[in-house]
């Protein structure tokens, strides 16, 4: 029985994260503790992996990602963040809505995102996941699709963490591959640059409360 869970387990990081006929990871950029990588996968698109160290509480990232004013101040290119629905504590439904420079058009993306977080080991998992075809589309904005990725907080000290982020997506519409590669890189990057030195600010720097703490971050962040 427990091989079959394993086995099962197994399944579904495969099919998220197909490991087989995968480039390895390339360095993009680095700037201070900042790094992004990529590689192509094996459905020829682009996945990013982008890694930072920050002096932080594993639950600044809780308390950043559900801070809806301050989504503009570090996401690249982003013009609205709006949390669409809160299922449970641990789970949010995101909406993101993206300028374009010109002549792409502007995107939104939703997003599923739950949080598992390990107290003994305080290591805190967030897995995203695509879920615009549940919403009607926005006038003026083109849906992105496949939306899938992780992140990652892992302590390293009694002061600082490791931020990680690995994922990958579709921006749909009439746009070429190698610009929408080119795209992803770069507002990934300049996302963690600005992740980076926000969220190491005081008003983030809150525990992480299984069950309780992301309504008490919100009230705190309004």
């Amino acid at each position: 029985m427990r091989r079959l869970i394993l086995l099962a387990a197994l399944n579904i990081l495969n099919t998220f994260f197909p490991a087989h006929a995968t480039e390895p990871w390339t360095l993009y950029k680095e700037h201070g503790t900042v790094k992004v990588y990529s590689r192509i996968t094996e459905t020829e698109q682009m996945a990013v992996r982008a890694v930072a160290i920050v002096k932080a509480e594993p639950g600044a990232l809780i308390a950043l990602l559900h801070d809806e004013q301050r989504g503009p101040d570090w996401i690249a290119n982003c013009r609205r963040l709006v949390i669409e629905a809160r299922p449970s504590a641990n789970e949010r439904v995101i909406h993101v809505y993206y300028s374009a420079p010109w002549p792409v058009e502007d995107r939104d993306m939703l997003i599923d995102s739950v949080i598992h977080y390990d107290h003994q080991t305080q290591q805190l998992t967030i897995s995203v996941r695509d879920v615009g075809g549940d919403y009607p589309l926005e006038k003026g904005y083109v849906r992105m699709e496949n939306v899938i990725g992780q992140w990652q907080v892992i302590r390293l000290n009694q002061q600082q963490v490791q931020v990680t982020y690995q994922g990958q997506g579709s921006a749909a519409g009439h746009i070429p591959q190698w610009l929408e590669n080119r795209l992803l890189l770069s507002s990934t990057y300049e996302t963690f640059l600005n992740l980076a030195s926000v969220i190491q600010e005081e008003v983030y720097q809150v525990p992480v409360e299984t069950g309780s703490y992301s309504q008490k971050t919100e009230e705190k962040n309004r």
